[in-house]
This record gives C-alpha cells, structure tokens and sequence, in this order.
C-alpha cells in the first residue's frame, strides 16, 4: 500500500491480499523501453466503505480514484484509475472498472462485467452478470448483455429497503 497515497475514511474494511493504491498500467516508452508514467492522484476511500478478498483499487493517474460513502466491492474486482465509484453502490464478484469509469449512486453492477475506459453510468442504475459495457449507461435503468443495452427502467429506489425480503415486496407492490 502507497500509505501516503491511500486516504482512508472511517469504519472502512477490506479482506485479505486486497491491495490499495496500486500503480495503475499506464506506460510511456523512452530510450527504447516501456516505463511506467509518473502518477498525480490518489486513492480516496469515504467512509463506510467494504472491500472484498483480493481486490486491486489503483491510485489516480491523473486525477484521485474516488470510492463514496458506502460502497461494498465484492471479491477479485478491480478499479482502475481516475475513477468515481458513487455512493452506496455495491460492485459484485470479478468486476472489472477500467480508468476514467463515473459509476453513479445507488448503482449495482452484477459479477464478471468489465467496464471500458471512460463509461459513465447514471444513478440508480443496474448492470447484469457478465455484460460488457463499452458506452454510456442512463440514470435509472436495468442493462445487460455483450454489448450492455439498457432493456428497461429500473423503478427501485432506497426508501423500498435493503434486504432480499423488502426487494421482493417492494418488486411485487411495484410490478418491477
């Protein structure tokens, strides 16, 4: 870990081989080598934030990796550079993020989906298992697939609960 890089906030918990701060795999070449580029940025954890076994959470290249208040990163996920992983937004399993990634509150992006550099997903916003997602998801919407295509609005909210019993009810009281 990169201490003086890494800025942790409170009641923050990761597992094990988790690694915070890496330097991400940005290359230049010079006199006939590939070298790593200087980095500028941070990584910045808020708090209530909950990593998983085996994670890679890298430092900014250019601007600070972001993870907001609340967030859960399930295991073997990685999140690359410059990226903004919003509040309360829960990243499943082997889930790759690439640099740059703008991934809304409240979002849940389902296991093995990578991300390409630069995609912004809206608020509210679901990503199934194993799509990849290769251009810009709305607010508010359920996608899925290789290419990602929004199928549908997705109608939960936080007020509707957490847990898998108020989901339930609530997808059945709103036909969701």
């Amino acid at each position: 870990m990169n201490e003086d890089r890494v800025i942790i906030g409170k009641n923050f918990v990761f597992q094990e081989g988790t690694v915070l701060g890496a330097f991400p795999l940005k290359l230049e070449q010079k006199d006939g080598r590939r070298l790593r580029m200087q980095v500028k940025g941070n990584l910045i954890i808020e708090d209530d934030v909950d990593i998983g076994a085996n994670c890679v959470l890298n430092l900014g290249w250019l601007e600070d990796t972001i993870i907001r208040k609340g967030v859960f990163i399930g295991h073997l996920s990685s999140v690359g550079h410059d990226a903004d992983i919003g509040e309360h937004t829960v990243i499943s399993v082997h889930v790759g993020i690439s640099g740059h990634v703008k991934v809304g509150k409240w979002c849940y992006i389902a296991p093995q989906t990578v991300i390409a550099p630069y995609v912004k997903i809206g608020d509210y916003t679901m990503i199934g298992m194993g799509s990849v997602v290769d251009k810009d998801i709305p607010s508010g919407v359920i996608a899925y697939g290789s290419p990602c295509m929004v199928i549908r609005e997705n109608k939960w909210r936080p007020d509707m609960g957490s847990t898998v019993d108020d989901l339930i009810e609530a997808a059945k009281r709103e036909r969701i």
